[in-house]
């Protein structure tokens, strides 16, 4: 039985609350590019240290994917930058949070990279029952997220899989295999999400998807809906170069938000080019955003500006922007950019890869907050006096919660323990 305890620590009588909003990057690869040598610049030429640099241009958090045992990974495989084993995440972890950033764990429950079209089931749990490999999704994401709070890097959102639109762990939790295996991606994702619960019972979890299909994503959600998976923040992947044009992405986030009242929406990956198109790219929006700096710091406003109209868009996450090898091509005296480290595919990050120059966008990216802090930031609103429950954040619940931490209801702030 829960107890409900009232506190007096101030009284809110009359204001609505917006939800406080995140901007950063999914820098997964920062630690080993510092580790290798990169230098990192600001736009006067001086040699900054990443994390301080990203605090300075506004960013509050951060992104880090996890892999179960990426040694499995293909050589390929890991130049592209799957190599993010628990040690590596749990270093990188602690540096941001003592950065002071919050900071998204994205559980890949694969070896390697996980989208649609490939969630290859962990070497280790390939003979496993459904039932088992449930099972074994709750242990290990419990026993990771032990493992992130011992060491100091307590994840504050946690993504249970990684752009799973067909679902994961296939072909045992693939949507498209039918009945069996949707029935079979529920009970993976709610044992997830009961893990992060337990040991993170302050930390939003997040389902994440891509928009390679528009119809797919809604699909998804209803699904989730209509399983009664207890979420808190839809993810979503949007790279124009893939996704198609900001129009139709905000479409697909109109719908989203009048469908789904309650959640939050957060763009957990997004990015641009600044030299070349994107590998694979399926459209061409460059007579609108140029492939230059100036090009991508367009794209960068006006996506900004698409997300600022939803009330329901707390975050935004850069993929990759700390791409850089300046610094690491001296130690070789080489023109070569394809590392044992790094295959450099990827051309959309946030400094110039010769010199460790940041990006115009990288300052950009904290207009996204358009003036958010959090909880401070309040409006008169009498409407809030509903007698609906809240969480710190503003996000409105579906009653009184059962998870323990701090409310708003009428006004008033309670500790549910």
């Amino acid at each position: 039985m829960k107890k409900t305890l009232l506190l007096t620590l101030f009284t809110l009588s009359t204001i609505g609350i917006y939800a406080q909003k995140y901007v950063g990057g999914d820098i997964s690869m920062l630690k080993k590019f510092v580790d290798e040598g990169a230098v990192y610049k600001d736009k006067d030429g001086n040699e900054v240290e990443p994390l301080t640099f990203f605090k300075q241009q506004g960013w509050n958090a951060q992104r880090v994917r996890l892999f179960v045992e990426p040694t499995n990974a293909t050589a390929d495989e890991k130049k592209q930058g799957a190599i993010q084993d628990l040690a590596y995440v749990k270093a990188l972890g602690k540096s941001i949070k003592d950065a002071g950033f919050a900071f998204m764990l994205d559980f890949h429950y694969s070896d390697t990279w996980t989208h649609p079209g490939q969630h290859g089931t962990p070497a280790a749990w390939k003979n496993l029952t459904a039932e088992q490999m449930a099972t074994k999704v709750y242990d290990y994401t419990k026993s990771c997220l032990q493992q992130m709070v011992d060491a100091g890097a307590a994840p504050d959102f946690i993504q249970v899989g990684n752009e799973i639109t067909d679902g994961m762990l296939f072909p045992t939790g693939q949507i498209s295999n039918g009945s069996a295996a949707w029935s079979n991606l529920v009970n993976f994702i709610k044992k997830g999400i009961a893990a992060c619960n337990e040991v993170c019972p302050l930390a939003k979890t997040v389902l994440h998807t891509e928009l390679h299909n528009y119809e797919m994503v809604k699909t998804f959600y209803a699904k989730m809906a209509a399983a009664d998976v207890q979420y808190d923040i839809i993810g979503l992947s949007y790279y124009p170069d893939f996704h198609n044009s900001i129009p139709m992405f905000n479409n697909l986030l109109t719908q989203l938000e009048t469908t789904y009242t309650g959640k939050q929406i957060m763009i957990v990956e997004t990015g641009y080019g600044y030299e070349y198109k994107l590998a694979g790219a399926k459209y061409d929006f460059t007579s609108t955003y140029p492939l230059s700096d100036a090009g991508q710091l367009k794209f960068t406003k006006a996506l900004i500006e698409t997300l600022n109209a939803h009330e329901s868009v707390t975050g935004l996450f850069w993929w990759y922007p700390e791409y850089n090898l300046n610094g690491i091509i001296n130690k070789t005296g080489t023109e070569d950019w394809s590392k044992d480290f790094t295959s450099g595919y990827w051309n959309g990050a946030l400094f110039w890869p010769r010199s460790g120059y940041p990006l115009s966008s990288i300052s950009e990216l904290k207009t996204f907050l358009n003036g958010s802090t959090g909880i401070a930031n309040i409006r008169t609103d009498a409407q809030q006096q509903d007698n609906a429950w809240y969480t710190l954040d503003g996000r409105r619940l579906n009653g009184k919660p059962a998870t323990r931490g701090l409310y708003i209801n009428n006004g008033k702030k309670y500790l549910v323990k």
